[in-house]
């Protein structure tokens, strides 16, 4: 069970890890930079490309970017983390690891399917740290497809830390409850996202 997109085409080509450069422009002798991800925001607007059948802006590398483009990423990020979003994540991560993933299966897993079957991508937020851990490490990717094998599925995915590849969350129920992730970073559970579609002729790039 597939839908139509596909990381390599509809994905952006460069990676999910942006600077801040600010406070070394007011303090000269400040070296160190601020690293942040905007994977909502680029789920997010890869699916306004995507449903708009347009081509996604071939920016290969952050720095490319122009500022007002970046400053539409932001909006969508913004838009991909609401008040509600966050407090599910706190939901899932104040759970121990073995009933997030429990929760994940059971009531995530069949919305997941049933928009496959659809033929709709499906955004979701994968839950990587436990309440008192780093909130940054949780992450937000697209669901693109579906593989049923006899003992595990493979959700395929847009991660857009792993650009222009198709990695895959393994969900495995026996003989224990278990997600990995293909690419080796750890998962606790995940859920879906609400997305809205926004214009994204609007942009100018």
């Amino acid at each position: 069970m597939k839908t139509n997109f596909d990381p390599k085409f509809h994905g952006y080509s460069f990676i999910n890890r942006f600077e801040f450069k600010g406070f070394s422009k007011i303090f000269k002798t400040l070296s160190n930079k601020l690293i942040y991800g905007m994977c909502g925001g680029m789920v997010f607007s890869a699916l306004d490309f995507y449903f708009d059948q347009k081509i996604i802006p071939d920016y290969s590398k952050v720095d490319q970017i122009p500022e007002n483009y970046a400053k539409y990423l932001w909006k969508r990020q913004s838009e991909s983390t609401s008040i509600s979003v966050l407090i599910k994540i706190i939901k899932f991560a104040s759970l121990s690891k073995k009933s997030s993933i429990n929760m994940s299966i059971k009531d995530e897993l069949p919305q997941i399917i049933d928009r496959l079957i659809d033929k709709l991508p499906v955004p979701i937020v994968i839950i990587r740290s436990s309440l008192f851990q780093n909130p940054t490490h949780n992450h937000q990717v697209l669901v693109t497809g579906i593989e049923e094998h006899e003992n595990c599925m493979k959700l395929k995915l847009y991660d857009p830390n792993h650009p222009k590849s198709e990695p895959f969350l393994i969900i495995q129920q026996y003989p224990e409850l278990l997600i990995q992730q293909s690419t080796g970073e750890l998962v606790r559970g995940f859920f879906v996202n609400t997305y809205s579609y926004k214009f994204s002729y609007l942009v100018n790039y």
